[in-house]
């Protein structure tokens, strides 16, 4: 018996479709499902230059002969290739050889970069990280595009939170004034206080 360490946290993923969006492989990995394979069939200098983090190197001319060695033929297999037409060959061969669940990625490794997915490589390495990644807004506006349609827009959201932010500024700066006012009002009271002469007790005084 399997005992599934997971079961009842990650939620059940559908069967894998003949083609993915980037998105849907992207949710796959940041809930840390393990129970995929993605497959770069690009040649491997390309691979090493710059690859979706993760992705195993399988160039298209020994792809079934090495998938057929070290992947279970019902795993769920995503692949991807130089362009559509390599990515549709790949697919087309693991399904031709037995493999059950096997999607090609649409878009291949540009689109997964186009949404910020994770990658590694030489060449991804030494490249800086696109503007978006420290612009707050880009970043809000990429999430939207991913969201359930009907949901607010990343606008909203953006005037939403800048909204609260001016609220909360403006009532900070309101308690802030009052206080200086009140601090500045005790002040003269005491100052006014220490400069007034006592009365001098007349009962003390010598006859």
């Amino acid at each position: 018996m399997v005992n599934n360490l997971v079961g009842g946290i990650i939620p059940p993923q559908p069967p894998v479709e003949a083609q993915s969006d980037v998105h849907t492989l992207k949710s796959r990995l940041e809930w840390g499902e393990p129970a995929f394979t993605i497959l770069d069939v690009r040649d491997r200098n390309t691979y090493n230059e710059g690859h979706i983090m993760g992705a195993m190197p399988m160039p298209i001319d020994e792809l079934v002969q090495r998938a057929a060695h070290s992947i279970d033929k019902s795993r769920d297999i995503y692949v991807y290739g130089a362009n559509e037409e390599e990515s549709t060959q790949a697919a087309q061969k693991l399904r031709s050889n037995g493999f059950e669940h096997v999607s090609q990625l649409k878009g291949g490794l540009a689109a997964w970069k186009a949404i910020g997915g994770p990658t590694e490589g030489i060449i991804e390495s030494k490249t800086p990280p696109d503007a978006g990644e420290y612009n707050v807004v880009d970043r809000l506006k990429t999430h939207q595009e991913i969201q359930p349609k009907g949901g607010p827009s990343a606008t909203e959201a953006i005037k939403k939170g800048a909204s609260n932010l001016k609220e909360n500024i403006q009532e900070g700066a309101s308690n802030l004034k009052e206080n200086i006012q009140e601090g500045v009002s005790n002040v003269k009271e005491s100052i006014s206080e220490s400069n007034t002469p006592k009365e001098t007790d007349d009962s003390n005084v010598g006859s």
